[in-house]
This record gives structure tokens, C-alpha cells and sequence, in this order.
């Protein structure tokens, strides 16, 4: 069974030196890294929606805006759409796009 890696491997923290080769006990005081993240209080990120700035260069966005335009939907659609793809192939429940 061959195994796929996502294009996102390079991004992802890798223990290194004494790190890689330690032992750990899961500690229930310790906040877990991939936890579901709590709520965030004040500040940022605590309206109803939070804006997510993604840049393109002028050619990438010109062809999702075509794509956007053939599909009769919005940029906001398809990233919704591929985000939530993501996360469902990960086994993860999708983006209500609400």
C-alpha cells in the first residue's frame, strides 16, 4: 500500500536532537499542540467571522478568478471548498463556510 505525503510536510514542526530521541508521557497539565484550540479571549479572532488574508500572485489570481467567474461563485467559495476538502481527507469534519 503506497503511502501519499501532502505538500504541507515541509511546514510541520519535526522534534530534533535530544527532542527526537526523548520519550514522552502524555502530561494532562501540558496543553496538547493539535489540540482544538480554545476560544480566544478579546482581541482578535472573537467577532462572528475573522478575516483570513491570502496573497496570489497576479497570474494565480487571475485564474482563480476566472475559475470563480466559470463556477458562478465567489474566490470566498473556493477556497472554502478546497479548504474543506483538505480537511476531510484528513479525517476532519469540514468547513460550515458559514
Amino acid at each position: 500500500m503506497a503511502t501519499t505525503t501532502s505538500s504541507l510536510t515541509k511546514y510541520s514542526v519535526r522534534p530534533s536532537g535530544m527532542e527526537a530521541q526523548q520519550t514522552t508521557i502524555s502530561d494532562p497539565t501540558v496543553p496538547d499542540q493539535f489540540a482544538a484550540p480554545s476560544k480566544v479571549k478579546g482581541g482578535r479572532g472573537t467577532g462572528r467571522r475573522v478575516g483570513v488574508a491570502v496573497r496570489l500572485g497576479h497570474e494565480d489570481w487571475a485564474r482563480l478568478h476566472d475559475l470563480a467567474v466559470r463556477e458562478r461563485t465567489s474566490l470566498q467559495g473556493l477556497i472554502v471548498a478546497g479548504l474543506s476538502n483538505l480537511m476531510e481527507q484528513r479525517g476532519l469534519p469540514p468547513l460550515s463556510g458559514r
